[in-house]
C-alpha cells in the first residue's frame, strides 16, 4: 500500500473502544495478499455541521451513542441580551457531541444571522444533551467561537471536530485533543512536507491500476491547493512495501513512496508479520516523516488473530510511532468495510477513544473515520469496493484520500 500529529505491495480533525470476535475469514486478494483497510468506529453520528454564530453550546458533551444533542438545544431564548439575537439555537446544543465522532443534532444553526451578541455569547443552556447522558454546557461548543457563517477556511478546532476547507463539515474527521491545534502546532519542518503512508495493501494501493491508492487523490488536492508534499517509504530492506503509482498526477511528478505492506497485520505473529517493531522503527528513523497516515487491522480480522487484543496492539503501535517521531502528526484511520463487517465495526469503535486519550495527554494525533465515509453511501459496495470484495475501488481510494487530506491540509506548507 502506498507521502500531519504523533507518530504500505501486493497501507481534517479525532474519537472510541470494544471488540467482538470475527467469525470466519477469506483469502487475501491481489497484491501478494495485501488486504484492504478501511473501517469506521461504527456508523458516524451526524454532526452539527451547520452550527453558526459565535455562541457556544457545550464543549463536546460526549454522551450516548447517537450523539443527538437535541436538534436545537437552544440555550434558552433569553440568551440574547441585546442587539442581534443569538442566544437560542446559536448555542449549537445540537452540536454537543454525543456519538463517537462528536456530532449532535443535525443542524443546530445559530440565530438567523449567526451574529452572537447578547447574553454571554449565546450560551446554550443545557447545551444539547448528547444521547441519554452526557449533556454539555459552556465553553466551546460547535456553534462556538468562529461560527459557521464566518466564510473563512477552518482548521481543526479544539471542540472535537475538524472541518474541511470552505466550511464544509467533516464528521468523519475528528480532532480529539488540543495538541493538534493548527494555529500553534506545525509538524512540517521543511517543504515539501514528508508524509509516511503506513499500513497494509490498502496503503499500498492494491489492487486498482495504476495503484497509488488514496495517495493519488491526496496529492491531487494538495497540488491544486498549491501545497507542497511528498510521500516517503518503500525503500527499506524489510517488509513488502515498494514505491508505486502513476508517473505524474495533476501535471506534477508523483512521489511514489509508501510503507504499504500487503498482507501484514498490526503486529507479529501473523502469516506475513506485523508492521509494529522493525518496519515502524526503521521507517521513522530513515524517512523522518512530518506526518504519518496509519490504517491497519484488516488482516488481523481476516486472519482472526487474537481479535480481542487487536485494539491493544493498535494502541501500542500508535505509542511506538509517537515515541519514534514525537514531533510528527499521526493520523489514525478506521478500516473500510469488508468481510465480517460486524467485527470490523467492533474494532473500529475502539479507535476514537484511544486517540482521544493520547491527544488529551498532549500527543499530536487525529482520528479519521474511513468506514463512516464509505457507508454513508447506501451503495458503497458497488461504488467504493473493488470486485475482489476487499480492497477499495478507484472511487473508494479517492474517498480515503479526500478524508486524509481534509485532516492534514491545515498543516501543509
Amino acid at each position: 500500500m502506498p507521502s500531519v500529529q504523533g507518530n504500505s505491495k501486493a497501507f481534517s480533525r479525532s474519537v472510541a473502544v470494544t471488540l467482538a470476535l470475527c467469525a470466519g475469514m477469506f483469502p487475501l486478494a491481489c497484491g501478494g495478499g495485501g488486504t484492504g483497510t478501511a473501517g469506521a468506529g461504527g456508523v458516524p453520528s451526524s454532526g452539527g455541521s451547520g452550527g453558526t454564530g459565535t455562541g457556544s453550546g457545550g464543549t463536546s458533551a460526549s454522551g450516548g451513542k447517537s450523539g443527538g444533542g437535541g436538534t436545537s438545544a437552544s440555550g434558552g431564548t433569553a440568551a440574547s441580551s441585546g442587539g442581534t439575537v443569538s442566544g437560542g439555537s446559536v448555542g449549537s446544543g445540537g452540536s454537543a457531541t454525543g456519538g463517537r465522532l462528536g456530532s449532535g443534532g443535525s443542524s443546530a444553526s445559530g440565530g438567523s444571522a449567526g451574529a452572537a451578541s447578547g447574553g454571554s455569547a449565546g450560551q446554550g443552556g443545557a447545551a444539547g444533551s448528547g444521547g441519554n447522558s452526557g449533556s454539555g454546557s459552556g465553553g466551546s461548543g460547535l456553534g462556538g467561537s468562529t461560527g459557521q457563517d464566518g466564510g473563512a477556511d477552518v482548521a481543526p478546532r479544539l471542540d472535537g471536530i475538524a472541518e474541511r476547507p470552505n466550511n464544509e463539515a467533516r464528521p468523519e474527521v475528528a480532532d480529539t485533543g488540543s495538541a493538534t491545534d493548527a494555529a500553534s502546532y506545525q509538524p512540517c519542518t521543511s517543504s515539501p512536507c514528508k508524509i509516511l503512508p503506513l499500513g497494509d495493501s490498502i496503503t499500498e494501493g492494491c489492487c486498482t491500476a495504476p495503484e497509488g491508492g488514496y495517495r493519488i487523490e491526496l496529492f491531487t488536492k494538495a497540488v491544486n491547493s498549491k501545497q507542497n508534499v511528498t510521500f516517503v517509504g518503500g525503500t527499506l530492506s524489510i517488509g513488502d512495501a515498494k514505491p508505486n503509482g502513476p508517473t505524474t498526477v495533476a501535471g506534477q511528478t508523483f512521489p511514489q513512496g509508501n510503507e504499504g505492506n500487503g498482507g501484514y497485520t498490526i503486529a507479529s505473529p501473523s502469516s506475513k508479520g506485523g508492521i509494529a517493531g522493525a518496519i515502524t522503527d526503521q521507517s521513522c528513523s530513515t524517512y523522518k516523516p512530518d506526518i504519518v497516515l496509519l490504517m491497519i487491522g484488516t488482516n488481523d480480522i481476516l486472519q482472526t488473530i487474537d481479535l480481542g487484543n487487536a485494539p491493544t496492539r493498535l494502541g501500542s503501535l500508535m505509542d511506538e510511532i509517537m515515541t519514534d517521531a514525537p514531533s510528527a502528526l499521526l493520523v489514525v484511520s478506521s478500516i473500510p468495510p469488508c468481510c465480517n463487517d460486524t467485527t470490523v465495526q467492533a474494532y473500529n469503535a475502539t479507535i476514537p477513544d484511544m486517540v482521544k486519550t493520547r491527544a488529551q495527554a498532549g500527543k499530536h494525533v487525529l482520528f479519521v473515520d474511513a468506514h463512516a465515509a464509505f457507508v454513508k453511501d447506501a451503495n458503497y459496495k458497488a461504488d467504493y469496493i473493488s470486485s475482489d470484495g476487499l480492497h477499495p475501488s478507484a472511487n473508494g481510494y479517492a474517498v480515503i484520500g479526500d478524508l486524509f487530506y481534509g485532516a492534514i491540509s491545515p498543516y501543509l506548507p
